[in-house]
């Protein structure tokens, strides 16, 4: 069997997956072709009519067919349409449907028919899903590690390529790589050229690009703790980097939130694995949360996010200086 579903919302291990399927089935890289199935106006005739064509050498010389992100099979498409337009689209997925069971009956031995869902998952509801699997098709699902299990991938991954570092090495390590896996593997194809063993915590700072959420992090985790100097640094960092002010306060306010109710729901009792099941957050990070704002109360929290909100609307109907105000903002939640 020579056909393929390759889904899920990891696209480092689907891109990995893609390229063992080639290289398992053998395909020269002038042999693949590429088709676009995205949008309904896709002609699955088109997808077919590539995958019948048949090679002079049989299946000595396979080619590859890759259906990228086939609207059929997509879970984040809506199966269903009303009106004149639903009525059309409903006849063209009735042929569709038709037209792939039937290739399915009887595959081309010398394609290999990729089906390539790009960071979706499959819809295993729909009829068109229900037929792939009815023709015993191989379903490869890539699914995205979960954020609290990150660290021990990390360190697992470390350990097959003889990497350590110190903690403090270690500690900014995960801060930069965040949950990303294309980053990680990058970070470790840089570290491996570098060529060490072990890493302190200069080394990763120079080596390591930062991950883009981590300013902001450091900005919410100084506002936080009402350091005067780390805000102004953590402000001072995303301007360099081309962030506006006006860009940084619903990030702000997004971090704060999460943390007010961190603290809400401390101040009613809760314990931190209640806490990080009712707000789906890892229990770390609750601990985190609480950590940083033992100087904090809710109602603290509560006055910075309406200075915040009022500060954007000011800023909105540009009755104020984002630059200059925002400054004293920061200021004001200095914690003396």
């Amino acid at each position: 069997m020579s056909e393929y579903v390759i889904y899920g919302t990891n696209q480092y291990r689907e891109k990995e997956a893609l390229q063992k399927v080639l290289q398992e089935e053998r395909i020269a890289r002038d042999r693949i072709s590429d088709i676009d199935c995205s949008g309904t106006s896709f002609n699955i005739d088109v997808l077919l009519n590539e995958c019948s064509i048949l090679s002079l050498f049989g299946e000595e010389e396979k080619k590859a067919v890759i259906a990228r992100n086939p609207w059929f099979l997509k879970a984040s498409d809506k199966a269903k349409s009303t009106g004149k337009k639903g009525k059309e689209k409903d006849s063209k997925r009735e042929y569709l449907l038709k037209a792939l069971t039937a290739y399915m009956k009887n595959p081309n031995p010398s394609t290999v028919l990729i089906f390539y869902l790009d960071g979706y998952e499959m819809d295993t509801r729909r009829k068109e899903s229900k037929a792939l699997t009815d023709a015993h098709i191989r379903t490869i699902p890539c699914e995205s590690i979960k954020y609290w299990e990150f660290p021990k991938h990390i360190t697992e991954l470390l350990k097959k390529n003889k990497i350590s570092m110190d903690p403090q090495a270690r500690a900014e390590f995960d801060l930069r790589i965040g949950t990303d896996e294309f980053q990680l593997h990058h970070a470790i194809e840089k570290m491996k050229l570098y060529g060490e063993s072990r890493y302190d915590l200069y080394t990763i700072q120079q080596l390591i690009p930062e991950d883009a959420n981590l300013d902001i992090w450091k900005l919410g985790n100084a506002v936080c703790a009402g350091s005067v100097r780390d805000m102004m640094n953590a402000k001072n960092s995303m301007l360099e980097k081309g962030q506006t002010i006006q860009s940084m306060i619903p990030l702000l306010s997004s971090q704060l939130m999460r943390a007010y109710n961190v603290l809400c729901l401390s101040d009613q009792g809760y314990d931190q694995s209640s806490i990080a099941t009712r707000l789906r957050m890892k229990e770390s990070a609750v601990r985190m949360n609480l950590q940083r704002l033992y100087k904090r109360s809710s109602k603290d929290i509560l006055q910075i996010l309406m200075k915040l909100a009022d500060l954007e609307q000011g800023m909105k109907a540009g009755t104020l200086d984002p630059a200059q105000e925002f400054d004293l903002f920061l200021f004001a939640c200095e914690v003396k």
